[in-house]
């Protein structure tokens, strides 16, 4: 019904088009209690997964639409990334419609890619704290904090002979650190969480489905470990949390 919805009433607006702004979002139109998702398609593996990731936001709220308060219908910051970031693992098995033969290749460099973004996700938060714990520091200074905390959380980087990355700029490339301060580390929050519910669709995908429905139906109703626990899933400061997935990571990624 949602995804029958968005399609009749023009709600998906994907194709890049001449004049049009760049970039992807979903949103919600209160007065229709629809949700609407803006995209730029470019023909690469990207386009599946932010209209993916765009579903899941436009599903979470379509699903909680009903709240009987405003501020119900979307989670808090900390918890808005987990609905989207799942649902990019739990359409896995339509990937063929995509890709053809193709589609393990992408599974494979989705979940490969899903664990090594924690690290830089994290070594992102850190930088922040840095930066606005010292504001007097020079930008000779900052990427002195950048290439620090490279060292620590992604020590395989190697920038070769490319001058303004080796010094520590790389930082630069991340627009949330000047758009949406703080917010990233929300992204490996809901990581942690799409990488449980990608480990249970392969146990029991039904369950996992269930519990999927449930928690976007919840909206912003809960707070985030609230919200957590309500899916069945561990709380990404608990320790080893994602003990099990890494188990089975390997085994899908190295066997």
């Amino acid at each position: 019904e949602f995804f029958s919805v968005m399609r009749a009433a023009g709600l998906l607006d994907l194709k890049s088009k001449e004049g049009k702004a760049g970039g992807g979002y979903c949103t919600f139109f209160p007065d229709f209690d629809r949700p609407f998702i803006f995209a730029n398609f470019n023909g690469t593996a990207q386009d599946v997964k932010v209209f993916t990731h765009e579903c899941g936001h436009a599903f979470q709220v379509w699903s909680s639409r009903a709240a009987p308060i405003t501020d119900y219908l979307w989670p808090t910051y900390e918890s808005a990334e987990i609905h989207s970031m799942s649902l990019e693992f739990l359409t896995w098995p339509w990937m063929d419609r995509f890709f053809g033969a193709e589609a393990e290749r992408f599974c494979w460099t989705h979940l490969a890619g899903a664990l090594a973004f924690l690290p830089y996700g994290v070594a992102v938060d850190e930088f922040q704290h840095r930066v606005y714990e010292n504001p007097e520091a020079s930008p000779a200074d900052r990427h002195a904090m950048w290439h620090d905390l490279e060292r620590r959380y992604l020590p395989e980087l190697d920038w070769d002979s490319l001058p303004y990355p080796a010094k520590g700029g790389r930082w630069q490339l991340q627009r949330h650190i000047y758009h949406h301060p703080f917010y990233y580390i929300d992204y490996t929050l809901a990581q942690t969480c799409a990488l449980q519910f990608w480990l249970a669709a392969r146990r029991d995908r039904g369950d996992a489905m269930e519990r999927y429905h449930r928690l976007c139906g919840l909206g912003g109703a809960a707070p985030f470990k609230e919200l957590v626990r309500s899916a069945g899933l561990r709380s990404p400061f608990a320790e080893s949390c994602l003990s099990d997935v890494l188990e089975e990571a390997a085994g899908v990624l190295f066997d």
